[in-house]
């Protein structure tokens, strides 16, 4: 062919129609998206909007070709017209071709930097998608965005694969015309318009399953399959980048621009391929094998040998072996056939008529129902109760409700007590009955509680109190064993298979069946602790707790049927909530102390009695003895002779343990001897001094008188004074003077 400005015009316009497909496409791409509301088609449209770059590049390239062979053709005229003559400007002709000087430039510059932009509109358009698709299901408080799909499906499917059709043919067209040296750089065009082609597919692909109810192929497409493509495709045209840059220049070779994709080239020239099979077979053998007899009769053979293979692969899918522990299904477009099915051979339709699928029966599986510790946290030697939870839970505990501790459920009130107001119970809740909950344990309509009654608190604040007088939280980390319940007619697998879909949805670690079988379990946990009291659940009902959770999980499984046998329930953490389990060790230490309390009393009592009373028996049954006999006292009265033989008869015992007592006793028999001997000493010598007052009266007064006042006044000094005592006049100062003072002065003023 004839490389002249006619070549790229031809170039120039097939690049022109190129852009103007490209436009259309993407426009009615994004125009269809935005009326029908389809998140993919929109990221589809993106992809699509961005070759127009492409092509655009292209036109100006060609363009400017034929602006160059044109000058170079005036050139040639002009180089005939002075055929035979010279001038200096001939020695200049390079320099006068201005057309293959931009050309140059054009080359150096422009295809670069639009590769270079086509890789970061690539790079942005798939991080942005990555962005949204990662927001897709969450709150909107949290930023998240729904994935919206189209409801004209068929609508859909037509508008895919009528482009694919289109992009297609037109990419065939274009890699046959890039074949000559003068439309070469068509092939980055071709290559693009064949991506198209691939975009499209995909996403006709997975509307397609949206037909069978089946949105995740579509999800997957949009979430992966088109940034991923994206990414590589930035990829390669960086790379060619780089290697142009020390690509060495051969003259007269036109340079391929950094965005011709050498694998979108592939598929926009499938025959290239095959080509490149032969030689790579030719090349491993070292001759021309494809060229011989033995080649050609397997290629007429082909048909034949790929068919005895299918119809191998087709007898092979219709067999399933089972395992005897497992037990398996037939389904036909996603619907269950027929019955599970156990161990040995199940024949089924080929694939897609049906399929198979295989289920372990005997294989435990476990669900964290609740916050799990961390590695780290297991490997630990030593857990306290007050170790906080934030660190080594893989994710936020959320707390059990149970009754409080049992010390907490009973309140014994005066009715003078200010804090406390029983005729005022907070919100007219006095009893359990009344209670808008139901009671913990066995304390239903027992016991009544009653908070400080606070004028300043609002009745929310007061039931809150009645709330946390009567629950408390527990910290629990619960997990579930549990397996495909194995039953002689096969049903519990058909159960579980029926029970729900095993699909993993967005942002869940779990598949849906899990997750129903998670809620269920906790259904029944959170139900059966919150009848139970915290003391129950730390301590009494500790050894028994995990069975009667696994007998209740079980119970709500069967009559969900689920198909599911609980193997356990393990429950390695059980802890009050909270900075509550400070008060537990207070409560710890508290018992210590009445324990110390209790055993020094007990002590101080058994000192007491063997003081007493000698030892602890004895001093026990005299007490007993002695309230029978103040009751008997009271009765008959203190004067009855069986009440007198009694107190006798505790004294003489009194007397006989040697203890205290019995020396009181003894010290009052003596003293009572002693003083009735004084009194009867004093009756005798007053009987004797009756004579003496008989026989003179005044001297018996007058000596008892001098008597009494020697004995009390007898060593204190006495002055006579033998004048009238109403002619004395008395001036005495009395003066305390303490030796620790100067009493110098007192002394020389004369006292």
């Amino acid at each position: 062919m004839r490389i002249d400005h006619h070549a790229y015009q031809r170039g120039t316009q097939v690049a022109g129609f190129g852009f103007l497909l490209q436009f259309v496409i993407g426009l009615t791409l994004l125009i269809f998206s935005w009326v029908t509301g389809d998140t993919t088609l929109f990221f589809a449209s993106g992809f699509v909007l961005l070759g127009v770059l492409v092509w655009l590049s292209l036109v100006v390239i060609f363009h400017q070709h034929k602006l160059e062979r044109l000058e170079a053709l005036e050139e040639d005229e002009l180089a005939a017209a002075r055929a035979g003559t010279s001038s200096i400007f001939d020695a200049a002709t390079d320099e006068s071709r201005v057309a293959a000087r931009r050309l140059a430039l054009m080359y150096k510059w422009l295809m670069p930097t639009v590769s270079l932009i086509m890789a970061s509109m690539l790079l942005l358009l798939a991080y942005i998608i990555y962005a949204v698709m990662s927001h897709v299901g969450e709150a909107v408080e949290a930023g998240g965005r729904d994935f919206l799909m189209s409801s004209q499906i068929g609508w859909a499917v037509a508008l895919c694969l009528s482009i694919a059709l289109v992009t297609f043919i037109f990419s065939r067209f274009v890699a046959g015309m890039a074949k000559l040296p003068s439309w070469q750089n068509l092939r980055g065009g071709a290559g693009y318009m064949v991506g198209n082609t691939l975009v499209m597919l995909a996403i006709a692909t997975g509307t397609v399953f949206r037909v069978f109810e089946n949105e995740t192929v579509l999800v997957f497409v949009a979430e992966w399959v088109l940034p991923v493509g994206m990414l590589i495709i930035a990829a390669e045209i960086i790379l060619n980048f780089v290697l142009n840059l020390y690509r060495p220049r051969v003259p007269g070779e036109t340079p391929r621009a950094a965005f011709d994709s050498r694998l979108l080239s592939l598929l926009a020239a499938p025959d290239s391929i095959v080509r490149s099979l032969n030689d790579a077979v030719n090349y491993q053998f070292g001759f021309d094998i494809t060229s011989s007899w033995g080649y050609q009769l397997l290629l007429r053979s082909f048909v034949w040998l790929v068919g005895l293979g299918v119809a191998v692969i087709v007898l092979l899918n219709t067999m399933v072996i089972v395992e005897p522990h497992q037990q398996a299904v037939k389904l036909s477009w996603g619907k269950l056939v027929g019955e599970a099915h156990g161990s040995g051979i199940m024949w089924k339709l080929p694939w897609p008529l049906q399929s198979a699928e295989v289920y372990d029966v005997t294989t435990l599986r476990e669900i964290d129902l609740t916050a799990r510790q961390t590695q780290a946290a297991r490997t630990r030697d030593i857990h306290l109760w007050t170790t906080d939870l934030q660190m080594d839970m893989n994710r936020e505990p959320e707390p059990f409700i149970v009754g409080s501790t049992s010390l907490l459920l009973d309140y014994e009130l005066d009715d003078e007590d200010d804090l406390f107001n029983e005729s005022s119970p907070v919100s007219g809740i006095d009893t359990f009955e009344d209670a808008p909950i139901p009671a913990p344990g066995d304390a239903e309509g027992e016991v009544e509680i009653y908070v400080p009654v606070d004028e300043a608190q609002t009745e929310e604040d007061r039931v809150e109190a009645v709330v946390s007088q009567v629950y408390a939280l527990l910290d629990a980390e619960i997990s579930m064993q549990y397996r495909i319940r194995s039953d002689p007619d096969n049903s519990g697998l058909l159960d579980y298979i029926q029970f729900a879909p095993d699909v993993v949805s967005r942002r869940q670690r779990l598949t849906d069946r899990e997750e129903a079988l998670r809620l269920l379990a906790l259904r029944e946990i959170t139900q059966h602790l919150s009848r139970m009291t915290l003391d129950e659940v730390l301590t009494s009902n500790r050894n028994r707790l995990a069975a009667d959770l696994r007998e209740r999980v079980q119970e709500s499984f069967d009559q969900m049927r689920t198909g599911v046998e609980v193997v356990s329930i393990n429950m390695p953490l059980l802890r009050p909530s909270g900075q509550t389990a400070q008060r537990f060790e207070e409560i710890a230490v508290s018992n210590q102390a009445r324990q110390q309390h209790i055993a020094i009393a007990r002590r101080n009592v058994t000192m007491a009695l063997s003081y007493v009373a000698g030892d602890v028996p004895t001093a026990m049954r005299l007490i007993e003895e002695i309230d029978a006999f103040n009751a008997m006292r009271d009765e008959l009265g203190a004067s009855h002779p069986d009440v007198q033989e009694l107190g006798a008869q505790i004294e003489r015992e009194l007397v006989r343990t040697g203890g205290s007592v019995a020396q009181m006793i003894t010290r009052a028999e003596r003293d009572r001897w002693v003083e009735l001997m004084e009194a009867r000493s004093q009756a005798s010598r007053t009987r004797g001094q009756t004579w003496a007052y008989r026989a003179s009266p005044s001297l018996y007064s007058q000596r008892e008188i001098m008597r009494v006042v020697s004995q009390t006044v007898g060593p204190i000094r006495k002055y006579l004074i033998g004048i009238d005592p109403e002619r004395v006049n008395l001036d005495v100062e009395l003066k305390e003077l303490s030796p620790l003072l100067d009493f110098s002065q007192a002394i020389g003023d004369g006292e």
